[in-house]
Parts: C-alpha cells; sequence; structure tokens
C-alpha cells in the first residue's frame, strides 16, 4: 500500500492524478441506507458507528459522506471519515486553503479541458475533490512528521542518487526507428542533435525525476557527447507495450563523495520512499488508530481497519527473527 491506496488519498507524491483513482465496492446511496440501518440497530440514523476520543461517527454522518461520494465503498467512506477527524485535529492548522487551492489549479492546468469529464468520471464534484485533495495533503504531513533524518538514511539516499544532467532523450515506438537514431548519433552527431533540438528532446533529469529507470541508468552511465549504442526498451506495465529511447549526453555530473551537498534533494527523496513505504504508512495510521481509541461498533463493519493492524504485526513478526 502507498499513501494512495485509500480511496480519497491517491497520489505520488509528484502530483494528484484523478483519472487513476480506484473505486472500491461500489454502493447506490438508497441500498447503502437500508444496508447501513439495519446494521446499526433501532436506534437508526442516531446510532455509532465509529467511536474514538472526542469523536464520534454516526450512521447520520455516514449517510451524509455517501451522498458526497456516491460510488465510494462503506468501509472506505468510514476509514476516511475516521482519518480525517483524527488527522484534522493533528495537523489541520498546517494544510492551509490556499496549498489545497494550489494543488487544485495545477491538476485543472494539467488536465485542460479533460479537467470536468474526469472529476465526473472520478464521481467527483470541484467541491468534494478539493476536500480529497485535502485529505491527502493531511496524510502526508502525519506521515512526514514521523520520518527521522538520520545521517544513515541519507547516505542510503545518496547511494543510490545522481545529480542533475542535460540530455537528449528520444523515444521511437519501433525498435528499428530507434536503431536509425542510434545509427545516427554514431555517424553523423551533427544530424543528430539537429533532429534532436527540432523534436525538441532535450531534458533535465536526475535520479529522482518520473522518467523510465531503464533510460536514468542508462543516461547516467554516458560521458559529455556519448549517445547510447544501442535502443533502450522500456515496456509500459499497464499495457505491454514496448517504447525504444536513445540518449545522448550532453552535460553529466559527478555527485563526488560528499551528501551534505545534496542534503536538501536526498531529504525529497527519504520523504518520498517513506510516503511510498506500506508498512511505514500503515503503522503510523495503527499508532493512531490506537491513540484516539478508535472502535468500530457494527460487527458487519468491525474488520475496516484490519489491514492496518495486520501489516504492524507482520512488520514486529519480522523484526523479532
Amino acid at each position: 500500500m502507498t499513501l494512495t491506496n485509500m480511496n480519497q488519498y491517491y497520489k505520488d507524491m509528484e502530483g494528484i492524478n484523478i483519472l487513476n483513482l480506484k473505486k472500491i465496492g461500489l454502493v447506490a446511496v438508497t441500498g447503502f441506507a437500508a444496508v447501513t440501518l439495519a446494521a446499526c440497530g433501532k436506534d437508526g440514523a442516531n446510532s455509532d458507528i465509529v467511536t474514538m476520543k472526542g469523536d464520534t461517527i454516526r450512521v447520520s454522518d455516514l449517510y451524509k459522506e455517501a451522498k458526497e461520494y456516491p460510488s465510494t465503498g462503506t468501509a472506505t467512506l468510514l476509514q476516511n471519515m475516521t482519518f480525517n477527524k483524527i488527522f484534522e485535529k493533528e495537523f489541520g492548522k498546517k494544510v492551509s486553503d490556499k496549498a489545497v487551492n494550489a494543488e487544485f489549479d495545477a491538476q485543472k492546468t494539467s488536465l485542460g479541458s479533460n479537467f470536468a469529464a474526469a472529476l465526473q468520471q472520478a464521481g467527483y464534484t470541484e467541491s468534494s475533490y478539493k476536500t480529497s485533495i485535502r485529505s491527502q495533503l493531511l496524510l502526508k504531513e502525519v506521515v512526514t512528521s514521523k520520518i527521522k533524518f538520520t545521517d544513515a538514511e541519507y547516505k542510503a539516499a545518496f547511494e543510490a542518487y545522481h545529480p542533475t544532467v542535460e540530455a537528449y532523450v528520444l523515444s521511437e515506438t519501433s525498435e528499428d526507428a530507434a536503431k536509425k537514431l542510434v545509427e545516427d548519433a554514431k555517424n553523423d552527431a551533427a544530424a543528430f542533435d539537429k533532429t534532436a533540438q527540432d523534436k525538441k528532446s532535450e531534458m533535465k533529469f536526475s535520479s529522482n525525476t518520473q522518467i523510465p529507470d531503464e533510460v536514468k541508468t542508462a543516461a547516467f552511465k554516458l560521458k559529455d557527447g556519448e549517445a547510447s549504442t544501442e535502443p533502450i526498451k522500456v515496456s509500459n506495465p499497464q499495457t505491454g507495450a514496448a517504447s525504444f529511447y536513445v540518449v545522448k549526453m550532453i552535460k553529466n555530473a559527478d555527485k563526488g563523495t560528499d551528501w551534505k551537498k545534496y542534503k536538501k534533494e536526498l531529504k525529497t527523496i527519504i520523504t518520498t520512499n517513506k510516503q511510498n513505504d506500506a508498512t511505514f504508512v500503515n503503522g503510523i495510521i495503527a499508532s493512531y488508530l490506537k491513540d484516539y481509541n478508535v472502535k468500530v461498533k457494527p460487527k458487519e463493519f468491525s474488520n475496516i481497519f484490519s489491514s492496518y493492524e495486520a501489516a504492524v504485526t507482520s512488520s514486529s513478526s519480522s523484526k523479532s527473527k
């Protein structure tokens, strides 16, 4: 699990892509209401579903949330409502409306004319999506607050780190086309450079840039002026479709041996790695569930937090061996 596996919490720390949100256990609000009321007994809408230190989630609260997010499963709704109540108390002051709006505007700009359709497809209104963004930012604050930036962590991150380089990165859909680029780079450097410039393929990137790892690994080995000696094949993990890359290094960089020169960049890498560490994240969430004495009343929903507790138990067992 990453920070994003909870329905309202999707995001790779590089940005929030609503097109990748996963819906879990689709329910209609009307059917949901009947099932929930039956599960919670004779008190109906006033029945407690989740109790915690200083707060409660009742059937009426869940029903209201289900109307706002009609395509989201009951378990996910209850998880998100519980986390939001706890994390708002702990970190609410650290997440400003300005930050939420900035993230919202960035996604709106990124998707352009597709934004409205993407929202609808993911089951959001603009208002509910901003609420979702706030939830994500809260969770980031929660996780970041628990990270210990030790010298050992910095040194481990430094081992895999490469500073920003400048290179031409060209992509082709066929291997033959990529092989032709390789030959062009070998036989006529000026012509290759012109082709690369015409395709606007000049890039600056480092080891933590979101381009294929295969491309970065190959690029970092090149000296200034050197080009790939063969196409770099990259397969799309979702579709299996292959792309073929050719890289020519313009200006490489030697990171040296002093990790402290890159402390800011390494801190970002450590943070991202921790935010995507399933055991680390689950352990933090489980600790808050325990601290807030979270209890689920109806037995039908009693296991909604079990995955967090199980992950922590598994981690503890591994450490004890």
